[in-house]
């Protein structure tokens, strides 16, 4: 069985989603998990997945924006943001 290790685009903060992703190629890392914040990168189904075909990354997973920093970000209501979430997710393949 193989280890798959993801590095949290969250770890890279303040710097970007583009730059997280060029950080876990670099060291190593087999895909990304991403945190979707106000980055509107993060956000965006085509971009990751560009970002993540560019890099050779798999993306692992979404990790919804629920910190007190993303308040409004997908949606102010906490359903809408597991939604948008799920959505993303499934549209990026994680």
């Amino acid at each position: 069985m193989s280890i798959r290790v993801g590095l949290s685009t969250a770890s890279c903060y303040p710097l970007s989603t583009a730059a997280a992703f060029r950080i876990a190629a670099e060291l190593g890392y087999d895909g990304v998990e991403v945190m979707v914040w106000a980055d509107p990168i993060s956000q965006s189904a085509g971009a990751l997945r560009a970002l993540a075909d560019h890099h050779g990354l798999d993306i692992v997973s979404i990790h919804a924006p629920t910190l007190l920093l993303t308040q409004r970000v997908l949606s102010a209501d906490p359903w809408g943001k597991v939604d948008g979430s799920i959505e993303l997710a499934q549209q990026v393949g994680a």
